[in-house]
C-alpha cells in the first residue's frame, strides 16, 4: 500500500513544528477553474488523519464551508478527539491565512482486526480493461459525448486541473448499467505509484457527472460534502471509478462514487451532495 510519506508528497503537504500541516493549492489540485477541487479537502484530510493517529482512516466526511483560489496555503489541523485499543475517533480543520475555515472533517481511522468478520456485498460491474479502454483527450469529452452536445469543448492545454496528475480511461460497459446516470472510468496516477485510500478518494470526486449524464443536461457540482468508507483491498495500479447517481431535486444531487481495484475487490465508497449548475463548455476554460 502506497505510505503516509507519499500521500504527502502527491499532496504537497508539509509538517510544521507544532504538529499542523500546510498545503498550497497548486494547479494540479484545483478545479479547471482554478479553485479548491473536492478530492484535494477529502484526501488532505484522509492523509492528516493517518499521520496524526498512526491508523488507517475508516471514514471520513468532508463539509465545505467556504472556496479557496489557486495558490492559497491553508493550515491544516488534525485534533483526536478520542483514542481507543483500536479506533481513533478525529476531526481535521483547515483554514486560511486569515484564519477563516476553509473545510471541515469528521471521521474514525481504525487498526483492522486480522480475524475481524469480512465480506463484499456489491458486485463491480463488467467493463473493458484499461489497456482496450479509450483515454479521453479532453476532460469533458465522455460527458459531452454522452449528452449528445456537439459544440466547442474548451482547450485546456494542461495548465490547471486534477487530470495534470491523473490519467483516466473510459471503459465499454458490458451490461446494461445499474441507472441511466452509471458512469465508469479508469484512474491511475501518471506517475505509476499505485493508489493509495486518499488518493483514490482524491479521484474518486465524479458524482457531479452522473448526474449530469443521468439527466441528460450538461452541469457542473459545487460540492457541499464528500464522504469516503474505506474497505481493505490490495491497491492496484488502476482504480475503477463507478459512478451511480441516486437522485437530485431542485438543483441539489446525491449519489455514490464505487472504488474498484483491478482484482475486482472493493476499495471503499464515495459519496457526495452537489449544487448542480449548467454551463456551457464553450466558454469554460483553465484561468490565466
Amino acid at each position: 500500500m502506497s505510505s503516509t510519506f507519499d500521500d504527502e508528497r502527491f499532496l504537497g503537504l508539509t509538517t510544521g513544528d507544532d504538529g499542523r500541516t500546510e498545503v498550497t493549492l497548486t494547479d494540479e489540485l484545483c478545479r479547471l477553474d482554478g479553485r479548491l477541487y473536492g478530492g484535494t479537502a477529502i484526501a488532505v484530510s484522509c492523509a492528516t488523519a493517518r499521520a496524526a493517529t498512526g491508523r488507517p482512516p475508516t471514514w471520513i466526511t468532508t463539509q465545505f464551508i467556504a472556496g479557496a483560489p489557486r495558490g492559497a496555503r491553508l493550515s491544516v489541523q488534525a485534533t483526536e478527539l478520542a483514542r481507543g485499543g483500536r479506533t481513533s475517533q478525529i476531526r481535521v480543520d483547515a483554514t486560511a491565512e486569515d484564519g477563516s475555515l476553509v473545510f471541515t472533517s469528521m471521521g474514525a481511522a481504525c487498526i483492522p482486526r486480522p480475524n475481524g468478520l469480512t465480506a463484499t456485498f456489491e458486485r463491480m460491474p463488467d467493463v473493458a480493461p484499461p489497456s482496450s479502454s479509450e483515454a479521453p483527450g479532453n476532460p469533458f469529452a465522455p460527458l459531452a459525448r454522452s449528452v449528445g452536445y456537439s459544440g466547442t469543448l474548451p482547450d485546456l492545454g494542461g495548465k490547471v486541473g486534477y487530470y495534470r496528475v491523473l490519467e483516466y480511461r473510459t471503459p465499454d460497459l458490458l451490461e446494461d448499467p445499474s441507472n441511466p446516470g452509471q458512469i465508469c472510468m479508469w484512474v491511475r496516477r501518471r506517475d505509476g505509484v499505485a493508489l493509495s485510500p486518499a488518493i483514490a478518494a482524491f479521484a474518486a470526486d465524479m458524482v457531479p457527472l452522473g448526474i449530469s449524464q443521468g439527466t441528460r443536461t450538461l452541469a457542473v457540482g459545487i460540492s457541499l460534502d464528500n464522504t469516503v468508507r474505506f474497505g481493505e483491498a490490495e491497491p492496484t495500479e488502476w482504480v475503477l471509478i463507478d459512478v451511480r447517481p441516486h437522485l437530485v431535486s431542485h438543483g441539489f444531487g446525491h449519489g455514490n462514487a464505487y472504488m474498484w481495484n483491478e482484482h475486482g475487490e472493493l476499495l471503499g465508497v464515495a459519496s457526495q451532495i452537489a449544487s448542480m449548475v449548467g454551463f456551457d463548455p464553450s466558454g469554460f476554460g483553465s484561468p490565466t
